[in-house]
């Protein structure tokens, strides 16, 4: 593991699985590392990538804020007398499936989950946007969502349609990522929301659970989340259910 010490204080020390020690994790699991690598449930910086240095503080970074904002929703269901009662990471969330038209093609959330809502399971996926990503990311990424959407490639693990939430660092990461998806044609549950408005406060003392996700219509409105009055989906083999 390398650490990146951010203006030389201790307490900012912070630890990144290199391709060394993920190659260890593989061989102490008896797999290949290039199975382990893009399969295995940890995610690592390629020393060989010559930005590594800046890519694995960006790592490091987005990993924080990803956790920051998962450790709020669990509290902020906890105080509506919810739970979060599945938490899975990126290489857990990650999803292979065969689209509409045959194709093989998959999803990789930044996590994933389920909220208890009583007697009600509510799936979601999360994606966390740190303003790092361009127009083409944004393209890639959604039309991998707009696959596994069309399909219905998601009632393999759940009981009902999981929103997409993406959690963005500010309103200008925000509104990048709603400009991206067209509301008509791409049939995603797209919620949008931003690390500040999504806080608990006075004006928000439901905090994430609050009616703080807008809508992927760029200015559209802001809606409570989860809604637990959908209706339920059955499913083939749910995972939920």
């Amino acid at each position: 593991m390398n650490h990146h010490d951010r203006d030389n204080h201790d307490d900012d020390v912070r630890y990144v699985l290199t391709e060394e020690g993920m190659r260890f994790l593989a061989a102490r699991a008896g797999v290949p590392p290039s199975t382990f690598g893009e399969h295995g449930a940890v995610t690592y910086v390629k020393e060989a990538d010559p930005d590594h240095p800046a890519r694995a503080v960006r790592h490091v970074q987005h990993t924080l804020g990803l956790n920051h904002f998962m450790v709020r929703l669990a509290r902020d269901a906890r105080g509506c007398g919810w739970r979060l009662a599945e938490w899975r990471n990126e290489a857990e969330s990650t999803c292979r499936f065969v689209d509409a038209s045959g194709q093989p093609a998959w999803i990789r959330p930044d996590a994933s989950g389920l909220i208890s809502t009583g007697d009600e399971r509510v799936p979601f996926l999360v994606e966390y946007d740190r303003g790092t990503l361009d127009a083409g990311d944004y393209r890639s990424k959604f039309e991998g969502y707009r696959r596994y959407y069309a399909s219905e490639a998601w009632r393999a693990g759940y009981a009902r349609q999981p929103a997409l939430l993406f959690v963005c660092v500010d309103d200008r990461a925000a509104e990048r990522v709603s400009s991206a998806v067209a509301p008509d044609e791409h049939g995603i549950p797209l919620l949008v929301t931003t690390e500040s408005r999504s806080a608990r406060h006075g004006g928000n003392p439901e905090g994430c659970v609050g009616a703080v996700w807008r809508r992927q219509v760029p200015g559209g409105e802001f809606v409570r989340w989860p809604s637990v009055e959908e209706p339920e989906t059955n499913a083939r083999g749910s995972r939920d259910a």
